[in-house]
C-alpha cells in the first residue's frame, strides 16, 4: 500500500506558484506553498515534506542556500531546482548538494510532471519496508494488515529516521538534533524523546507478539525492530 507524498514548492512568482501547484496537486497528498526562501524553511521545519521543488532565486533565502540548510539533517530528501538560463553557472557550482534534477524556466509542464513522477516512484521503491509479515512502512505511513496506524508528526519522523538506518542503532543525541531540528537542544529534549518512544511503542508493541518496536540499547541508542535486523549491527548512526 502506498500513499501520495507531500511537496514543498517555493517560488516568488505568484502566478507560476499557483498554476504549477494546481497542475501537480493530483500527484501529492499535500503541496505546501512558499513565496520566499525564509518562509519555505519555516514550512519545512514544521511540516517535514517528502520532496522539494525550489526556485533557485528567491527573496530572503535562495534555493541553493535553503537546500544546504535542509540537507544537514535530511541528506536524502529529493530536490528539484527551477532555474533561469542565467543561473546555470551557479547551479554547476552546487554539485556538492547533489540535486535530483533541475528545470529551466519557463518550465515545460510535461517535463516537470515526468521529473517529479520519477522521483516519487524512486522514493516509494526505497521507502517500502516490511518490519514483519504484517507491519509495513511505506516511507510516510505505518500499516498493520493493511490498516493505517495513526501517527503524530514526530512519531512519523522517528520511524523514518530509524528505518533509514537499516537496523543500525541511532544515538540518543542524533535523534534529538533531527526531530527537534528547529530548537536548541536542552535536557528537556531527552525526556521528550523517551516519552515519544514510549507512546509509539505503546501503539505498536501489542501488534508484535512480545517484541519491542523501538529497541533501546544504553550503549548504542535506538533502532526499529525488524525480523531481518542483524544483531551485529550495534553501531551508532551519526550525522
Amino acid at each position: 500500500m502506498t500513499t501520495k507524498p507531500t511537496l514543498l514548492y517555493a517560488e516568488d512568482d505568484k502566478e507560476s506558484l499557483e498554476n504549477y501547484a494546481f497542475i501537480l496537486k493530483e500527484y501529492f497528498s499535500k503541496i505546501y506553498l512558499a513565496s520566499n526562501g525564509k518562509e519555505a524553511l519555516e514550512i519545512f521545519n514544521k511540516q517535514q515534506p517528502d520532496m522539494l521543488l525550489l526556485d533557485i532565486s528567491m527573496p530572503l533565502l535562495g534555493g541553493l542556500d535553503l537546500v544546504e540548510i535542509v540537507r544537514k539533517n535530511h541528506p536524502e530528501i529529493p530536490v528539484v531546482m527551477l532555474t533561469a538560463h542565467s543561473d546555470r553557472e551557479r547551479l554547476l557550482k552546487a554539485v556538492s548538494l547533489k540535486l535530483d534534477g533541475y528545470l529551466l524556466k519557463p518550465v515545460n509542464v510535461i517535463q516537470l510532471k515526468e521529473t517529479l513522477l520519477a522521483l516519487i516512484e524512486r522514493k516509494q521503491r526505497k521507502s517500502n519496508i516490511m518490519f514483519t509479515a504484517n507491519l509495513f512502512w511505506n516511507g510516510h505511513d505505518l500499516f498493520y494488515k493493511e490498516e493505517l496506524i495513526k501517527l503524530t508528526k514526530k512519531e512519523r519522523l522517528l520511524i523514518q529516521l530509524l528505518s533509514n538506518t537499516h537496523g543500525i542503532y541511532v544515538s540518543h543525541d542524533d535523534l534529538i538534533f533531527r526531530i527537534w531540528a528547529n530548537e536548541i537542544p536542552e535536557f528537556k529534549h531527552h525526556k521528550k524523546l523517551v516519552q515519544l518512544i514510549y507512546r509509539l511503542n505503546k501503539k505498536v508493541n501489542p501488534l508484535l507478539e512480545g517484541k519491542t518496536f523501538v529497541e533501546n540499547s544504553y550503549k548504542h541508542g535506538y533502532r526499529v525492530y525488524s525480523e531481518n535486523s542483524n544483531s551485529k549491527n550495534n553501531k551508532i548512526q551519526s550525522s
